[in-house]
């Protein structure tokens, strides 16, 4: 890796630092630089607008993200592996709830701004369907997993879901009274297990 590259890295790390813990709309490109100790300049030199180093760090995050979808693990089966990729949006949601909350500000900025050149975050969102669509498949050839009509279909609606209570719940959960009564994992487990009961296949 060239110094250069690493100095981008560093500048990409630092941003990312900083929008997980404040709102993308409060962090600067002057606040970047003053925590990566380097001058706006620097920074402008390896991304030419503030959107340019957000879609950065995102790609980063979706790197992460997908490391811990993707990790080693020995389900004894197609329907346990759909099982785990479920419950690693929960477990990020116990650990990391911030990753939830940029990811709500990161569509909403990506929608305002207009922002383009979102191909290859894009393409990398194709790593988390295939991973899953491969263990549906495996789960009806070990008998673990019953037929649906669409599983494309069925993947991208119940992922969707998931990852829109859980970007609300990081964002809004503490507007109203019954956020501060509700079991905020519990929702989200409740949900996975309403997609689990329609995969599994009775034995």
């Amino acid at each position: 890796m060239s110094v250069l590259d690493a100095k981008r890295n560093y500048v990409v790390e630092t941003a990312t630092r900083l929008f997980l813990s404040s709102p993308l709309s409060r962090v600067t490109v002057r606040d970047v630089a003053q925590e990566a100790g380097v001058g706006e300049a620097t920074v402008y030199r390896y991304f030419s607008t503030k959107s340019s180093l957000i879609v950065a760090c995102a790609l980063k995050l979706q790197s992460e993200v997908a490391q811990y979808f993707l990790r080693e693990s020995k389900p004894s089966d197609g329907y346990a592996k759909l099982v785990k990729f479920y419950a690693s949006y929960v477990d990020l949601f116990a650990f990391r709830p911030e990753l939830y909350r940029f990811l709500y500000e990161f569509d909403a900025f990506c929608v305002e701004q207009r922002v383009k050149g979102l191909d290859e975050y894009a393409d990398n969102l194709d790593v988390f369907r295939d991973a899953y669509l491969a263990a549906y498949r495996e789960g009806l050839a070990d008998g673990s997993v019953r037929e649906i009509a669409n599983p494309e279909l069925f993947y991208y609606a119940t992922t969707h879901a998931v990852l829109s209570l859980a970007k609300k719940l990081a964002v809004e959960g503490g507007i109203v009274r019954q956020d501060q009564t509700t079991d905020q994992i519990g929702e989200i487990r409740q949900l996975n297990d309403a997609f689990l009961y329609t995969l599994k296949k009775e034995r």
